[in-house]
């Protein structure tokens, strides 16, 4: 594993810088857009079109990819959002700040996918589990870490967005500089999302309601806390923390997975991040420290949904199906990341900014719905008889969920690390040039 993390190391710095720069983006724009005094709802169209572009890029950037090659579509696609950082203080267009916004979408899209099939190329049956486990503790890190820099400056003027820029644009030198060859990227088929809902209802379902969620919590919690009267360092904080405990709950969520009937934990999870969010809503004016250890509750118990939605999902797939009926889950998920930000803006622009957790509390109240109706009409499986529990980010494309530990049709790559990293036919051609050279400047005796 070692060995592996320390070949793919241009990759990883590559990642944490692209997802901190990302992540400081993405809510850098809206505290800017709320100190600007734009409404929540003009906050929420603005925001949806970064969705919108990521689920179409999702789709339509694999050609991009294998058209021109992993490096280049790296650097296109880092490139792309970089240029949009910048633009964003020369227009204070809101239209114009929507088109920045889907064109990054789809550059996010490509850029994840790029990564996450490098990662997937190096996978081995024998290391997978914690190559998926490491990818998702740096990417999450970094998005985390990325919250942090909103208190470099102030978030009006144009120097976030230039700083933002230069983690995008660093981004392409360890890559640059390595070399990485272009894996293959092999196409995942999704099921037909009926054909999954007859099987795992409630694995569908919470994942296009834990889709609305989680991007109206990426998009508007920003906008939420600024409303609120949240400074700036204050803000980068409530948003960091957040982020963190959904890292730091998902291993007792897994104990308890594995232990008991999923379903059942799904309704306490959802039933308890409900009540962190409703306390909030109903209680109002809380201290900063009440407000973060309750959204930490509602946000890491709430970012856990997905996943167990992909295991209550696995456990009734054959072992053939996981990966088609996980890339379904996907799509249901993207779907839901398209209302969320609408969602949330237009409750917030109805009600205050409370409205936003009252949103929340909401969906997961409909959810709990969803659960007691599925506990009551599909026969439990036992513990005993439930696949192995992994903490799998929603965030994350159909060529990385190959990854997935529970996948057991997984097909390694064939070549070493040697292979992937160095070119044996480069290397020949350059030993034969320095020859060349070295008879070049080698007098005749």
């Amino acid at each position: 594993m070692t060995q592996i993390v320390v070949a793919l190391s241009a990759l990883i710095i590559s990642v944490v810088l692209f997802a901190s720069g990302n992540a400081f983006v993405n809510s850098l724009l809206g505290v800017r857009m709320s100190l600007n005094g734009v409404d929540p709802m003009t906050i929420g169209i603005v925001l949806f079109f970064f969705a919108l572009g990521f689920v179409i890029g999702s789709r339509i950037c694999q050609r991009i990819i294998q058209r021109v090659g992993h490096i280049r579509a790296f650097a296109v696609f880092s490139a792309c959002i970089a240029i949009a950082a910048l633009a964003y203080p020369l227009w204070q267009s809101m239209w114009v700040w929507g088109v920045l916004r889907f064109a990054s979408g789809i550059a996010a899209a490509g850029l994840i996918m790029t990564v996450e099939s490098w990662f997937s190329c190096v996978a081995t049956e024998g290391n997978r589990a914690r190559l998926f486990s490491t990818y998702q503790i740096f990417f999450y890190s970094a998005v985390a870490g990325g919250q942090l820099l909103l208190q470099v400056a102030p978030p009006e003027s144009a120097i976030p967005f230039s700083l933002a820029a230069i983690l995008l644009v660093a981004s392409l030198i360890p890559l640059a500089m390595s070399h990485m060859h272009s894996p293959n990227i092999e196409a995942v088929e999704a099921l037909p999302m009926l054909e999954v809902y007859r099987e795992a209802p409630l694995g569908v379902i919470a994942s296009l309601i834990n889709g609305v969620v989680m991007s109206g919590f990426y998009a508007m919690a920003p906008v939420y806390a600024t409303s609120t009267g949240l400074n700036v360092e204050q803000i980068s904080v409530f948003m960091s923390v957040a982020i963190m405990s959904a890292m730091v709950i998902a291993a007792p969520i897994g104990y308890f997975c594995d232990r008991h009937n999923r379903a059942r934990v799904m309704l306490v999870v959802a039933i308890i991040s409900g009540l962190a969010g409703g306390v909030i809503f109903v209680l109002g004016n809380l201290n900063f420290f009440w407000i973060c250890a309750f959204t930490a509750v509602f946000f890491g118990l709430s970012a856990s949904v997905y996943s167990i939605a992909v295991a209550i999902t696995n456990d009734r797939m054959t072992q053939n199906q996981i990966v088609a009926a996980s890339a379904t889950l996907l799509t249901a998920y993207g779907i839901g990341n398209l209302v969320g930000p609408l969602l949330n803006a237009g409750v917030m622009d109805a009600i205050g900014p409370n409205g936003f957790f009252l949103a929340n509390t909401a969906l997961l109240g409909l959810l709990v719905v969803f659960i007691l109706n599925d506990l009551s009409r599909v026969p439990p499986i036992s513990p005993e008889e439930q696949e192995d529990f992994v903490a799998v980010s929603p965030d994350v494309l159909p060529v990385m969920v190959e990854l997935d530990p529970r996948n057991e049709d997984y097909n390694e790559d064939d070549r070493t690390l040697e292979d992937l990293f160095f070119d044996p036919k480069e290397d020949e051609s350059e030993e034969a040039g320095d020859e060349e050279a070295v008879a070049r400047t080698t007098p005749e005796s």
